[in-house]
């Protein structure tokens, strides 16, 4: 597995070429990497901003940043931007729904479900458990704050801490990006699961592995994609348990 350190490295070098818009351009034998747009850079400014500040469920959400000290963490990617947007839409019932949203990072997704009526447990790795919950907490009104529980996942890992089939919905945001951790998430996903679970990824489809997610996906759920945010380029993808007739 990757260091964390690797990971954010490896995720910056994605952003940059996914959002200064880089051509690639063969010289005498190299590769050289131009930009397309001089000005694109200044979007990548985004990351290093303290406060991302977003409107949903009539609420304004403030989001605390700290790309320095959490890297990929601790800033708030697109993805979580639309899949916010496609919950606020009303797709999905959420108000009284039991919801948990895989690598959450800042919290977005899981802070919008709850201020949209559903019960959220928000998770991630240990390390980014203290900064993803004061997000939480300075976001969510007291009276909403017991629908939401802050707790560790480690994909694949700690599952236990879980009962199978948990719950109703399943939301991720931007988490299909390591080819290595496709098998964990994949189990995580099934424990979480029941016959009747409903999961949603928004993602970018950057690169040839993030489509090979989607096919092993398939293998176990049902996929078809629900909604697209062409500005972003971010697809949201609606997924359940296959079921077992269907496989005979």
């Amino acid at each position: 597995m990757k260091s964390p350190e690797d990971v954010h490295a490896l995720l910056w070098a994605e952003e940059m070429l996914k959002d200064v818009s880089l051509l690639a351009v063969r010289g005498t034998g190299d590769m050289a990497l131009v930009p397309y747009d001089e000005n694109a850079g200044l979007g990548l400014q985004k990351f290093h901003k303290p406060l991302a500040t977003f409107s949903f469920a009539n609420h304004t959400i403030q989001i605390r940043q700290d790309w320095r000290q959490l890297g990929v963490a601790a800033v708030v990617w697109d993805a979580a931007v639309v899949l916010s947007t496609y919950l606020e839409m009303g797709a999905v019932e959420l108000r009284g729904c039991s919801a948990v949203e895989l690598g959450a990072g800042t919290g977005l997704v899981g802070i919008v479900a709850a201020l949209l009526g559903a019960h959220v447990t928000i998770t991630d790795r240990k390390v980014a458990l203290e900064f993803l919950k004061s997000n939480v907490e300075a976001n969510l009104p007291p009276h909403i704050q017991p629908k939401a529980v802050v707790k560790e996942l480690t994909w694949g890992q700690n599952l236990g801490s879980y009962s199978s089939g948990e719950f109703d919905l399943i939301l991720g945001a931007d988490i299909i990006y390591l080819e290595e951790t496709f098998s964990d998430l994949l189990q995580t996903l099934d424990h979480l699961c029941s016959n009747n679970s409903i999961i949603l990824l928004a993602c970018r489809i950057r690169y040839e592995r993030d489509n090979d997610f989607l096919v092993m996906l398939e293998r176990r759920f049902t996929v078809r994609k629900v909604h697209y945010d062409p500005e972003k380029d971010v697809h949201v993808y609606k997924a359940q348990k296959r079921n077992q007739r269907e496989d005979l």
